[in-house]
């Protein structure tokens, strides 16, 4: 049997899964030593290995990657980047009947909201070897 439900109801089931797999867990908000601008949070569950990683590069800081038709680094203006663990993403996507990508967009909003951050990439990480079919 399907239900139709609203989209706020689904935000709801998908965020009180998230807030009582990370119950317990302690997040801690790291800074950069080299940019005092940049940071990380992460949070873990308390008995598995699962992981919500996020990173914000501040403005100013450059990545590893040397690209473009000068063989510069690329700059930063300030970027966010949630990285998911992929049984977390593929848990929900199982509970809510929904695409990864819906499932990504909706921890990215959980995260956003719980730790008051601008999100603008999100990631499966570690990557999978093969796609997860249901």
């Amino acid at each position: 049997m399907r239900y139709i439900i609203t989209q706020t109801q689904l935000h709801q089931v998908a965020y009180k899964y998230l807030d009582s797999l990370f119950e317990d867990s302690n997040s801690e908000k790291k800074q950069n030593p080299y940019n005092p601008d940049a940071y990380s949070i992460e949070l873990k569950t308390p008995k598995r290995a699962d992981t919500i990683s996020y990173y914000y590069y501040g403005p100013g800081e450059y990545d590893d990657d040397i690209d473009g038709p000068f063989q510069e680094a690329t700059k930063h203006y300030g970027v966010g980047h949630l990285h998911i663990y992929p049984d977390i993403v593929d848990t929900l996507r199982r509970l809510v009947k929904s695409r990864e990508t819906k499932v990504m967009d909706m921890i990215a909003d959980w995260f956003s909201e719980k730790y008051n951050v601008n999100i603008d990439e999100v990631s499966i990480f570690p990557h999978r070897k093969t796609p997860t079919v249901y």
